[in-house]
């Protein structure tokens, strides 16, 4: 499983920033178009609102109310943000550093996670196609996209530990619930578990509970949510229903 974070992006998307040429971007892109299977294309039902902006906030979306087209300048912009970054001294300050350069492109980590997704399901990960048609693939769908349609499809697409596909699938084992019935701090524990492989949330509740809560934080931010609905929710039990039977025990 392939995680919604920083390491899922193609190193060479940040290398087109920081070489800087203007025809870099386009030529790869143009390549990796020519070599792709095919693009994804958008899920046909929509995500609760709920779930929906506790997903954009796991995507580092920010307060943007659409996609931002990636081309030359946008990369070269987060591409330097990242090497200034890299200047603080405490690793907490350069990781919040790091968020914050994201948010300069909104959620190009989720539009990089669906297009992982993608090339895995055509069955083309391991081929040396794999660093074009990935710039390809962001570089369209951060073109042609809404932001409710990449919410969507993350919704419907993406995965979750102990091999939930889905929103729904996942509300569902872990809370045993429809989607739709989920109150805020289920929506942002199910949307912070996206691409998540290091976390049973049985087994690892203190770290399932920090990841809530940083999902919380940012829909505060992103005034999705306000102080109040912040603080209730992360003071919530995690509410989780009892384990599937095929989950394994937890270590002691």
């Amino acid at each position: 499983m392939v995680q919604l974070d920083r390491r899922t992006l193609v190193p060479g998307l940040l290398f087109a920033g920081v070489a800087g040429g203007f025809l870099l971007l386009p030529a790869l892109s143009l390549v990796g178009s020519l070599l792709a299977p095919s693009q994804p294309s958008p899920a046909a039902t929509h995500v609760p609102p709920l779930i929906g902006e506790a997903i954009w906030a796991r995507a580092l979306g920010g307060r943007a109310t659409e996609l931002q087209p990636i081309n030359p300048f946008s990369i070269a912009r987060m591409a330097s943000c990242h090497l200034l970054a890299e200047r603080f001294d405490g690793q907490a300050e350069r990781d919040a550093q790091h968020d914050e350069c994201f948010k300069l492109i909104p959620a190009v980590q989720a539009i990089g996670y669906l297009s992982t997704v993608h090339m895995r399901s055509e069955g083309v990960w391991q081929d040396p196609r794999v660093p074009f048609v990935q710039i390809a693939t962001i570089t369209k769908l951060s073109s042609t996209w809404t932001r409710a349609e990449l919410l969507d499809t993350l919704a419907e697409r993406g995965e979750f530990p102990l091999g939930f596909v889905g929103a729904e699938s996942a509300a569902r084992g872990y809370f045993g619930r429809s989607a739709t019935e989920l109150a805020l701090p289920q929506a942002a524990l199910l949307a912070s578990m996206i691409g998540e492989n290091r976390i049973d949330p049985w087994c690892h509740a203190e770290r399932a509970a920090a990841l809530r809560r940083r999902i919380l934080e940012r829909m505060r931010d992103n005034l999705a949510i306000d102080d109040a609905a912040m603080e209730s929710a992360n003071r919530s039990e995690l509410g989780l229903a009892a384990p599937p039977s095929n989950h394994t025990p937890c270590a002691d």
